[in-house]
C-alpha cells in the first residue's frame, strides 16, 4: 500500500515510513492511495478480524502472519469475548466499554 499527502506536495510512502513520518512534509495528512475492499467473509474472532482489516494497509511492510501475531498479542489481555462490548443505555444511546 502506498500513501499520498492530502496536499499533493510530498513523496509517496509505504506503510512503515508513513507511520514514522506522521504528517507529510507539505503539512498534509497521509492517506491511502487507493481504498481496498474487505472480503465478503471475515473471521469471527476479534484479533483475526482486526488483522484482516489492517492487512491491506500494512502490506507489504508487515506480512499477514506477523500482523496476526501482533493482533493476537495486543488483544490477549482483553477479558470480554467482544473485546469492547457495546451496551445500550437508552433507545438511541449506547456506550462502548473500553
Amino acid at each position: 500500500m502506498r500513501y499520498v499527502s492530502t496536499r499533493g506536495g510530498a513523496p509517496e510512502l509505504g506503510f512503515s515510513d508513513t507511520v514514522l513520518a506522521g504528517l507529510a512534509i507539505d503539512g498534509g495528512l497521509y492517506v491511502p492511495q487507493s481504498w481496498p475492499q474487505l472480503p465478503a467473509t471475515l473471521p469471527d474472532d476479534y484479533a483475526s478480524l482486526a488483522a484482516s482489516v489492517i492487512a491491506p494497509y500494512a502490506a507489504p511492510d508487515i506480512d499477514a502472519a506477523t500482523l496476526l501475531a501482533l493482533s493476537r498479542d495486543a488483544y490477549s489481555s482483553f477479558r470480554h469475548e467482544s473485546v469492547a462490548p457495546l451496551v445500550q443505555l437508552e433507545d438511541s444511546h449506547y456506550l462502548m466499554e473500553l
